[in-house]
């Protein structure tokens, strides 16, 4: 490890870092300089005497201000207790550049305080991100006409048209499928192209909210069966508050219900859905039919869907939201059989955790 200032930053520390393949750069938090980094930093960023300009993310950047606005967001989701990503165009030591995410997180070496950077080379997945984008375009764009016109058409057909009640019926439900896919991949879309707008949010309120949204009943009431697209919601205990875009949270949850809600198990089964409190997130169970471990590397995919009434791209909503948030999402097992959701790295408004 290459160390900048008059000290180092602890030997423990120095041994992690230098062990990793991944660049990583420190930097101390009261004054924002690069203090340390590692050979592969050094090697991908630094000049022959590996100064701390040459290794400073803005300084290695193609657009460099807004590679140090991303970058001040990250620290600051760090510093207040989560887990801070950025992605930026970074230039390589040769004048060469690809695409870098940088993942931000807060440690303590003695009394003081340091930001760790793993900047890994995420070329290949911006760019195929970014060939979904221009295709989902594409999509949305040329079947929303067409589509628009199909429902007309069947509503026309109901009004004038006595008998074939059962087709129409048909007809419609391809129509709200295709209906579905198109909204899933505009909300996609749309996401990636804008920062979270940052608030607290009450997360019993968001809970409560998205499972209505998707047709569900509360745990009061009669609990209606999985082919009605409902079931029923347990909210177990106070779930607290979290600092996230209240619109892309409600997204969440919604994609995580109606992902229960279709998996149920055998036509007709009712499915409950427990929403819990874990350390540093939440967790979201059910007792349907859970997800296969061969399957679990697969399920936050593009298109991936083992349902007949899926569209393949409501999980990948819910790993799309944690990462733009810095969260993580992992798929188990839940205690009745079904699949297990959590969410970790949230932060609270107020108390970091």
């Amino acid at each position: 490890m290459r160390n900048f200032a008059g000290e180092g930053v602890g030997g423990a520390l120095a041994q992690v870092v230098d062990g990793m393949d991944d660049a990583v750069i420190v930097r101390e938090t009261a004054s924002g300089e690069v203090v340390a980094a590692n050979a592969a930093a050094a090697e991908t960023f630094g000049d022959e005497s590996g100064t701390r300009r040459e290794l400073d993310a803005e300084a290695c950047a193609a657009n460099p201000e807004r590679a140090a606005e991303a970058r001040r967001e990250a620290e600051r989701a760090a510093r207040q207790g989560g887990a801070g990503r950025f992605r930026w165009e970074a230039r390589r030591r040769d004048g060469t550049t690809f695409w870098a995410e940088s993942s931000v997180s807060a440690t303590t070496v003695g009394d003081r305080e340091y930001l760790v950077s793993v900047v890994r080379d995420v070329t290949e997945r911006t760019e195929r991100e970014r060939d979904l984008e221009r295709f989902a375009e594409i999509l949305t764009h040329d079947l929303t006409s067409p589509l628009n016109a199909a429902q007309a058409q069947v509503n026309i057909l109901r009004e004038e048209v006595s008998g074939g009640e059962e087709f129409l019926d048909r007809l419609e439900r391809v129509h709200d499928r295709m209906e579905a896919i198109v909204g899933d991949v505009r909300a996609l879309v749309g996401d990636k192209r804008h920062e979270p707008d940052l608030g607290p949010v009450d997360l019993n309120r968001v809970v409560v909210g998205a499972w209505e949204a998707v047709g569900g009943c509360g745990d009061d009431d009669e609990p209606v069966c999985a082919e009605d697209a409902g079931g029923s919601l347990i909210v177990d205990g106070d779930l607290g508050t979290v600092t996230a875009d209240e619109g892309r949270l409600c997204r969440l949850f919604e994609n995580l219900f109606q992902n229960a809600i279709r998996h149920a198990g055998e036509a007709g089964d009712c499915v409950t859905v427990t929403v819990s409190s874990i350390p540093g997130g939440v967790a979201v169970d059910d007792d349907g039919s859970g997800v296969p471990e061969a399957d679990r590397e697969r399920v936050f995919e593009y298109g991936y869907t083992t349902a007949d009434a899926g569209t393949g791209f409501g999980l990948n909503i819910v790993a799309a939201t944690a990462e733009a948030h810095g969260w993580d999402v992992a798929v188990g097992d839940s205690e009745a059989g079904g699949a297990r959701f959590e969410i970790t790295g949230m932060r609270g408004s107020s108390d970091g955790g």
